[in-house]
């Protein structure tokens, strides 16, 4: 589980865009189009993707479909007694350190997970028509309505901060103290 957590957390789904945003947040638009031209189908559609979600994203891409996840892989761990709450509290520090650093606020956190489900969910032949939507299906309307809708809805209320104390990595966890 700790394996897992360590090596999706920053090489899961997203890795396969990040690289596609970061070009497209420092490329010029005509760099941009000469450097997706290179691609075959496959990388145009991903391009696209990335072209139509970079805004409401950020730099980080999708990233934060991975960082949930792993988030509630250390909540299960927890819960099964895989790890101690003090472990989950040190892992899940680290997780949030890269979210504050990529993302701006809740709202671009909710988009860049949400649109990192929406890549995940994608399957093979159909990935193109999938993309072409970028609709929520039933479970992820639900998910912005509650959570990203309104003002009154808990992300609005909820600050972006960073942690004002970061725990402390425990002893069973120095293997991974790089994370």
């Amino acid at each position: 589980l700790i394996q897992t957590i360590y090596r999706m957390t920053d090489d899961g789904h997203a890795a396969d865009l990040a690289p596609f945003y970061i070009r497209w947040f420092t490329l010029s638009p005509r760099q941009w189009r000469e450097f997706t031209a290179q691609f075959g189908e496959q990388g145009q559609i991903y391009a696209r993707f990335v072209a139509e979600t970079a805004l409401c994203c950020g730099r980080g891409g999708i990233k934060a479909w991975d960082y949930v996840r792993m988030g509630f892989l250390c909540r299960m761990g927890v819960l099964n007694q895989w790890l101690t709450e003090e472990e989950s509290l040190w892992l899940q520090s680290r997780i949030y350190a890269r979210a504050y650093y990529f993302y701006d606020g809740w709202t671009q956190y909710f988009a860049a997970y949400s649109l990192g489900r929406l890549y995940w969910q994608a399957k093979g032949d159909t990935i193109q028509a999938y993309f072409a939507h970028l609709k929520y299906d039933a479970s992820g309307a639900r998910m912005f309505n509650e959570l990203a809708s309104t003002t009154e809805s808990y992300y609005a209320q909820l600050p972006w901060r960073p942690l004002n104390e970061q725990p402390t990595c425990p002893e069973t966890l120095k293997g991974v103290s790089d994370l």
